[in-house]
């Protein structure tokens, strides 16, 4: 019991470093790009600093990524990043989708059901001893 407790607070330590140091990284890219269109002579030590910076962390991403191998991200998520669109937005999208199906097959097996029990109710009054007999052959299988 105590290993999969450690188990998971290593797991949310671990996503909570992974998403620190995204978004370390996003603002690392983020002030070299300033620093590459606005680029002079003297700042290119600063740029090479930052340079190393976003390759470290990256290093450290890549170091990581084995904690997060059980992890499966569905490859439209990427091509909504790649849109420039939330991520959020497509996952919020996509549940309600699921949700619309949901009900849409749930309303479907309610129909059959209806059917079944006027059909049921139809042949019984139609052919009562056919009924019965069906009935009877019926009632073992359940």
């Amino acid at each position: 019991m105590e290993n999969a407790e450690q188990k998971q607070k290593s797991v949310i330590f671990n996503e909570n470093n992974l998403q620190k140091t995204v978004e370390e990284l996003v603002e690392e890219l983020r002030q070299s790009i300033i620093i590459v269109e606005e680029f002079q002579s003297p700042s290119q030590q600063y740029l090479f600093d930052k340079l190393n910076k976003v390759i470290s962390l990256y290093e450290k991403i890549e170091s990581n990524r084995n904690a997060f191998n059980h992890v499966e991200i569905p490859f439209e998520i990427f091509r909504v990043i790649d849109q420039s669109k939330n991520p959020d937005l497509y996952v919020k999208e996509t549940l309600q989708n699921c949700l619309a199906a949901n009900e849409k097959t749930k309303g479907k097996i309610e129909s059959i059901i209806d059917f079944k029990e006027t059909l049921e109710s139809h042949i019984a009054s139609s052919f009562p001893d056919e009924y019965k007999e069906y009935q009877s052959l019926k009632k073992p299988t359940e």
